[in-house]
């Protein structure tokens, strides 16, 4: 089979499990967690998530029972588990009378945002680390989520035909994270700021360590920052206001009004930390991808090889071998080619070294003369 025959190569769009693209698949992915999230608000499935505490030295234990802001009074367990309903607990002192001014305060979020939403507390003081990845699956709402898988899908196809699918995945992942870290330390940095009297520093952030953070945006300013060191001079519009500009002006604009809006305490800076921190992250590695090699390994559900070796085709068909060559040097081109097309195959077109793309000219000059 010739050079033409790779239909994973030339301008052909990665195609992943189910014949979607891996940016394909986030926005399903995406989707399908807010409509389910969305229906379960509805359900009596919620879980109290903490969202203020205030204690003193003289606290000795808490309240095990939930009480109903509203009213004071004692919360039924159908209370604790309707999405949407403020509670609180008392604490006591050691001879078991309320302590003043104390208590702690909580909201009952649906399952899925209330064990998958970011908080500094969650990640740093109780260890749950796995609220890097979950949280970028998380939106508030319809509008929150619109812009970003938005966002997602104007640029992630670009990033992901540079990448391949596995390192695409894996960067996508990774700016999220970034952007969680980045939240983190500017909210924990803020939080001993308070603790020990320090000066209110521009920059971090002096909101709750539980205060919750969601939405896949983090990743997609990464995505963003990626897409504008590929096309940098690619023409673009915003949506509001309707401006045309190039991408590269348009990536660094939005990170510029982040950096403001955090330097000045503004509106959500906890989420534009999260963007600054996807987007460095995206920066950082757009222009090193060899460190995102393997991150998954080749047996996933988007590249995987079979016992031969061969790389597998989303469909399960393996990827074919050239025909058997006339002579010797035939033999040995037909070989380089076959192992730079599966590179391409499993970590895109932008992993190419100049001498691999020689050797891809060569066959391609070699194929159109026959």
């Amino acid at each position: 089979m010739g050079i033409y025959d790779r239909d994973y190569v030339f301008n052909q769009r990665p195609r992943g499990f189910g014949g979607l693209t891996v940016t394909g698949w986030l926005l399903v992915i995406n989707i399908a967690v807010f409509v389910i999230g969305f229906a379960l608000t509805r359900s009596k499935t919620g879980v109290p998530v903490l969202t203020a505490e205030v204690t003193s030295p003289e606290v000795a234990k808490a309240d095990r029972d939930y009480r109903l802001s509203a009213t004071g009074q004692p919360a039924s367990r159908e209370d604790t588990r309707t999405p949407g309903t403020l509670l609180f607990r008392h604490f006591y002192d050691a001879d078991g009378n309320v302590v003043p001014k104390t208590g702690a305060e909580y909201l009952v979020f649906d399952v899925l945002t209330g064990y998958g939403h970011f908080s500094t507390r969650k990640a740093f003081a109780e260890l749950e680390v796995w609220r890097l990845v979950t949280f970028q699956f998380l939106h508030a709402d319809l509008l929150h989520l619109g812009f970003n898988m938005l966002g997602l899908w104007m640029f992630g196809r670009m990033v992901e035909e540079h990448l391949g699918r596995s390192k695409y995945l894996a960067f996508y992942l990774m700016c999220g994270v970034c952007g969680g870290l980045m939240y983190l330390v500017l909210n924990g940095l803020g939080w001993l700021a308070i603790q020990f009297n320090l000066p209110r520093l521009p920059f971090l952030l002096f909101n709750r360590t539980t205060t919750p953070l969601v939405g896949a945006s983090a990743g997609v300013f990464g995505v963003i920052m990626a897409a504008a060191y590929i096309a940098p001079n690619l023409r673009v519009q915003l949506l509001l206001p309707p401006i045309p500009m190039k991408l590269r002006t348009m990536a660094y604009f939005y990170v510029g009004l982040a950096i403001f809006i955090v330097l000045t305490g503004g509106r959500n800076a906890g989420g534009e930390a999260a963007h600054i921190g996807g987007a460095i992250g995206g920066f950082f590695f757009i222009r090193r991808s060899h460190l995102l090699r393997d991150f998954f390994g080749e047996f996933t559900m988007f590249s995987r090889k079979d016992r031969a070796g061969r790389i597998v085709r989303p469909g399960g068909a393996p990827a074919a071998r050239a025909a058997p060559p006339r002579r010797q040097d035939d033999e040995e081109l037909n070989r380089e080619v076959d192992a730079i097309l599966d590179k391409v195959a499993r970590e895109g077109i932008g992993s190419l070294t100049e001498k691999e793309k020689a050797i891809l000219r060569r066959a391609t000059d070699l194929q159109r003369r026959a």
